[in-house]
């Protein structure tokens, strides 16, 4: 059976797999989703495919790694803690700054609220289990 800290860990890869193959594939549609915007030049496509894309298919293939061995899973419960954290941080800069975020910023915000909680909790129980 799969423990709560590989299953944890596991769905975040996932997710962020998905999520960077569908930003390389499809950047603006995606782009359009996530904030009603759309990028009209080559070079800003590129960028998406490459950040929101590349970027989160190497987090997404990082955390797998994290996964698979439960001698590595407190390093990527801590990763994630870190992670959506300054993912958090930095999405709140922009909603006291830039104002009037849509719906999906406000969902994006409390899962990485959510998340920080999961993972700080299964790091702490994990590191009094060893």
């Amino acid at each position: 059976m799969m423990s709560l800290n590989k299953l944890f860990i596991t769905m975040f890869a996932l997710f962020f797999v998905a999520y960077g193959v569908v930003f390389i594939g499809w950047p603006n549609t995606m782009l359009h989703w996530v904030t009603g915007g759309a990028v009209d030049t080559q070079s800003g496509v590129i960028d998406l495919r490459a950040t929101y894309g590349g970027m989160s298919l190497a987090v997404g293939v990082l955390l797998w790694w994290f996964a698979q061995n439960a001698s590595l899973h407190l390093l990527g419960l801590k990763f994630i803690r870190l992670l959506m954290l300054m993912m958090a941080f930095g999405r709140l800069v922009g909603l006291i700054v830039d104002g009037n975020p849509n719906w999906v910023m406000w969902l994006y915000l409390s899962l990485e609220i959510i998340s920080v909680v999961m993972s700080s909790y299964l790091s702490k129980r994990l590191s009094n289990a060893e």
